[in-house]
């Protein structure tokens, strides 16, 4: 690698760490309630603030987080301490996860890295970000409009509100078929319209969390 391929590639990641205002968020309370087998729920929460992200994570990379949040005891090395021990034996270690979008109700990732000064990212699953981001306590970011469009809200009630933009296609569905059945024409638009802009997507939810 050039010294000037090098510059240029810090340059662009501290590009990207700078371009907006982002917000910190930590690992909150992993939920089961989706009507899902394939997903659970991670809530991340704003660091010095009142809005949460919830975040679709499989039942592994559910487990894997949960074994470092809660600082369970475990015989052997699971991967992602596999991952981080390689990395370490290359003189190189991850300082930063960022979520830069959401598609299809599926969160998008990068983890950056570093090593011998040079600083690079990877696109991963949010999923594996987080079990990284867990074990090295490193700091998850996120634009500041991505986070307002996508966070939990609490409702007078006391229930959650979530924006449809956070659920999974198959929730979506199910969601339209009772607005349509409740003559709710207009929010089933609304839903139909959502699952339709996924469309293009060929990847399930199951591939992506």
């Amino acid at each position: 690698m050039t010294t000037r391929f090098r510059l240029f590639l810090c340059y662009l990641c501290d590009s990207m760490e700078q371009e907006k205002r982002k917000i910190e968020l930590t690992v909150g309370e992993i939920l089961n309630r989706l009507p899902s087998d394939l997903a659970l729920v991670t809530l991340l929460r704003e660091k010095d603030g009142s809005r949460c992200l919830p975040v679709l994570v499989g039942p592994l990379e559910a487990q894997a987080i949960a074994i470092r949040k809660y600082s369970y005891r475990m015989p052997r090395p699971g991967i992602y301490d596999l991952y981080l021990e390689t990395l370490r034996q290359m003189d190189a270690f991850p300082y930063r996860v960022e979520i830069y979008k959401v598609q299809g109700g599926i969160f998008y990732s990068h983890l950056f890295i570093e090593r011998d000064g040079n600083r690079t990212f990877i696109d991963c699953r949010t999923s594996d970000a987080l079990a990284v981001a867990v074990r090295k306590d490193i700091p998850i970011m996120i634009d500041e409009d991505l986070l307002e469009s996508n966070c939990i809200r609490l409702e007078s009630n006391g229930a959650y509100s979530l924006p449809i933009s956070t659920a999974s296609t198959k929730v979506l569905k199910e969601a339209m078929a009772q607005a349509v059945a409740n003559e709710n024409y207009e929010f089933a638009a609304r839903l139909r319209d959502e699952i339709n802009s996924r469309s293009l997507n060929d990847e399930t939810d199951a591939d992506l969390i």
